[in-house]
């Protein structure tokens, strides 16, 4: 009879060339694949790890890696060369084709691997800068190794990384075990360098970069002034700040919010020339990292809330989902570290995760984009216009490709001597490896803030305990405008670039918003706006965060539970689906339409009134609410965009939905949801449209009925047929995607989702790392992402936390101080590296 082992080695290759079967032809000869020396089999052979010694040059010491029963990785080394030399080496070697990825996107050069296609994608990552700033971060770590600590050992960590991958390259290829994407593409691996780990965090970076500033400058041209009611300031719905300011609007920031630049024709045709360059790339298959995910949940509870007696941490960032997917699960210990959490393809930091005394997750600021545009009216003869003065042009030549730079940034557009430049802080020298080197060892909060002083960009909010102290801060630099001439233009749309505008500097780190250990004993962040109208810096508006919905119905939750459990804060988080914006304004509407007498909106109206606003996958109320609110969106705003002639010329690049813009091809316009809620929380419709609320609700409710019995005429049109998730291969393969699978929550639940929409676009985007970490036993902790350790689609390890997450469920993060420490039950498999 044969093993066990053989009977898996030839379903993991013959998978493998299933898959290849269903996408070979323009790629490679299938020949070459299937020759059993170099092919895919040896793919398949490589997956059987159990326990091994591999003999490697460049080790100082021993290194011991355990490989728990759930796929994670446990490195035990005894120095900082050997612990981040090992990472390299082990996890080349379960995503390096992920990572080179990652580098090649971020560097400008996907196309060299992908195919031409990809060329436009390259010619804008290189436009904006993203590969020059890869290149002199390094530069400038190097520079500044010798003097500055965190430099150090920023250098000591990535050319040790370095080394570990392409250990590992030259073992896969000397082995003929090089993933099998470089041998369907026919792609050799490249060598690693720190600057490809750069070139990662520049992805990273660019979660911020947005066209926002180009919208806005769209929008003002038709509506002028009406713009600041579309699209107001402050949100004129209650909101939740974490870091304070609740007051009235500083008069200053209200003053230049409301003092946009004046738009012309010229201007405006510049703007939409970009923004129709920019949005085909931002919904490409790597937009997971250009269009940041509105939907991202942190929360953090004080010890004296919880049954414990300690704090307790709850993350969930949202992101676009992939298998393999982005995030990579580590535990790293040496004398220096003892963590757990989460890392990058190709950065050897972990991101979200917690040591021994404090955790920490992210969520993105979004009340900011760091991209601000600027109008230069004078460039010519290599030169440009600033404060009466010309100066030359800058340029850089990088992959073939000259980019011509201002003192305010990149040249994003020249039309004769005008031009489009972009200030974007993701150009702003950030050591953010260096920063999380540190956060990876802080012990307390003063040395977790220290450590986050000198993350420029992007802007994230990062929430942290440790045993005493709950807080959360969105470190970066955000700018400070000033003009020659008082008060400045607005910042949200594009600005004045012949020096009558500047940016002066950063908001001082001891103002950017941040709270610690406040009185109601926990703090939420959501992606709502983290300070109030009074913040006297300028720091966005209602355009780009969340409506708040997410955020107030975890604050609810927490505020009407005086205790609550690490049990509590994982039902919250995965299996809660109570929608808040539902529960908001559904009495107004039904209110509204209590006098009705349309067959279909009593219909309609007798499942509404007794729902409690949860989107379970068999309620038929979740979608009735669902659609309506859909119609009544559209309804109330697309027409209003046709009459100001905003629609149809900038459709291609305005085009908004409710939700925020989660569905594919829509402009996120956050303010509209805020927009929204207001009018049917005062029944007052106008400027927006000449009906009433009540008109404008009976069509919707009509709408929406007509579309759901059409769609199940037998009256089963539950919320599960609309509602779920899809999780697609890197490459778009549908042969190595899984879903799509329904699930209970919609976009304004803590299992929120993005990048999609029903009923013909399944959501591809949601919480891609949910942890929960408790400092009475952070050695109990739980997370899970969706996904698997291993890009190979054959390994057990591809695709296997699916299930959990789908279901609303963790796995145990096991952090363990030592190998002879490991349970034997926990253990799958041990791997030493020995220096050779």
């Amino acid at each position: 009879m044969p093993s066990n082992r053989g009977v898996y080695f030839r379903l993991a290759a013959g998978l493998i060339v299933l898959v290849l079967v269903i996408l070979i032809g323009v790629f490679t000869p299938l020949i070459t694949l299937l020759n059993p020396a170099t092919g895919v089999a040896q793919n398949a052979a490589n997956l059987l790890v159990g326990s091994r010694l591999y003999r490697i040059s460049g080790l100082i010491d021993n290194v011991t890696v355990i490989q728990d029963t759930n796929g994670v990785y446990h490195i035990y080394a005894a120095n900082n060369h050997d612990l981040f030399f090992a990472l390299g080496y082990i996890q080349a070697k379960n995503r390096l084709f992920e990572m080179e990825v990652f580098a090649l996107t971020g560097l400008g050069n996907i196309s060299t691997m992908l195919g031409s296609s990809y060329n436009s994608y390259d010619r804008f990552w290189t436009m904006i800068g993203a590969p020059l700033t890869a290149e002199e971060d390094w530069e400038n770590v190097l520079a500044n190794a010798s003097v500055n600590p965190t430099d150090n050992l920023t250098a000591t960590a990535l050319e040790a990384y370095s080394d570990g991958v392409n250990a590992y390259i030259a073992y896969a290829e000397a082995h003929n075990v090089v993933p099998f994407e470089f041998k369907l593409l026919g792609y050799k691996p490249f060598n690693w360098t720190p600057v490809d780990s750069f070139a990662v965090q520049e992805l990273e970076t660019t979660l911020e970069f947005g066209d926002d500033g180009l919208i806005f400058a769209l929008l003002y041209h038709k509506l002028g002034n009406a713009t600041y009611t579309l699209i107001p300031t402050f949100s004129p719905i209650q909101q939740y700040y974490y870091g304070g300011y609740n007051g009235p609007p500083n008069p200053y920031v209200l003053a230049m919010s409301h003092h946009t630049y004046p738009v012309n024709s010229t201007l405006a045709s510049m703007a939409h020339h970009v923004a129709q360059v920019w949005d085909p790339l931002r919904l490409s298959m790597l937009n997971y990292f250009l269009n940041p995910e509105t939907h991202s949940n942190e929360w953090v509870v004080s010890g004296n809330r919880t049954t414990t007696g300690s704090p307790i941490l709850v993350g969930g960032p949202v992101l676009s989902f992939s298998l393999p997917p982005i995030w990579f699960q580590v535990q790293l210990v040496d004398p220096t570290y003892d963590v757990y959490g989460v890392i990058l393809p190709g950065a050897p930091v972990v991101v979200i995760g917690f040591n021994r005394y404090i955790s920490w997750t992210l969520t993105d600021t979004q009340a900011i984009s760091d991209g601000t545009y600027f109008w230069d009216q004078a460039v010519e003869n290599g030169e440009y216009l600033w404060d009466g003065s010309w100066h030359p042009l800058i340029h850089h030549t990088i992959n073939g490709l000259t980019v011509n730079w201002t003192n305010l940034g990149p040249i994003l557009y020249q039309n004769g001597t005008n031009a489009l430049v972009v200030t974007w802080m993701g150009n702003t020298f950030s050591n953010d490896i260096g920063a999380l080197l540190n956060v990876m060892k802080a012990e307390n909060w003063q040395e977790f803030r220290a450590a986050l002083e000198i993350w420029k960009a992007p802007y994230q909010n990062f929430a942290f305990e440790d045993n005493t102290t709950i807080a959360d801060i969105s470190p970066a630099c955000y700018p400070i405008f000033n003009s020659t001439s008082g008060v400045p233009y607005n910042p949200a749309s594009i600005m004045p670039g012949d020096g009558q505008e500047y940016i002066s500097g950063c908001i001082p780190y001891s103002m950017v918003p941040q709270v610690v250990n406040p009185p109601n004993g926990f703090i939420v962040s959501s992606n709502q706006r983290q300070v109030g109208p009074a913040y006297p810096y300028w720091f966005g508006n209602t355009m780009t965060p969340s409506p708040g919905y997410r955020a107030f119905m975890e604050v609810n939750y927490l505020s009407t539970h005086p205790k609550v459990s690490v049990q509590d804060m994982m039902s919250l988080q995965g299996n809660n689906y109570t929608d808040y914006e539902a529960a908001l304004t559904l009495p107004y509407i039904i209110k509204d339409l209590s006098n009705t007498t349309n067959p279909l909106v009593i219909q309609a109206l007798n499942q509404l009134k007794s729902w409690n606003y949860e989107m379970y996958t068999n309620s038929t109320a979740a979608s009735i609410w669902f659609y309506t609110y859909m119609y009544l969106f559209n309804d109330t705003f697309i027409p209003y965009l046709y009459a100001k002639g905003v629609l149809p010329e900038y459709k291609d690049v305005i085009d908004p939905s409710g939700m925020g813009g989660s569905f594919p091809g829509t402009t996120g316009l956050s303010a509209l949801d805020v927009d929204l809620a207001y009018i049917i929380m005062t029944g007052n419709p106008s400027p927006f449209s000449n009906q009433t609320l009540s008109s404008l609700l009976t069509e919707a409710v009509n709408q929406a009925m007509r579309f759901l019995t059409s769609q199940y005429p037998d009256g089963n049109y539950t919320w599960g047929h609309f509602y779920g998730f899809y999780f697609p291969s890197l490459l778009g393969v549908s042969a190595l995607s899984v879903g799509p699978l329904p699930r209970g929550g919609d976009y304004n639940t803590p299992n929120d989702a993005s990048g999609g929409g029903p009923p013909s676009n399944w959501p591809s985007g949601g919480q891609s790392w949910t942890m929960v970490v408790s400092m009475a036993n952070v050695s109990d902790s739980f997370g899970v992402y969706p996904g698997g350790q291993s890009e190979n689609p054959a390994s057990p390890l591809y695709s296997n936390y699916i299930s959990v997450w789908m279901s609303g469920g963790y796995l145990p993060l096991y952090f363990i101080a030592s190998p002879t420490a490991f349970p034997s039950a926990l253990v799958k498999a041990t791997i030493i590296l020995s220096p050779r």
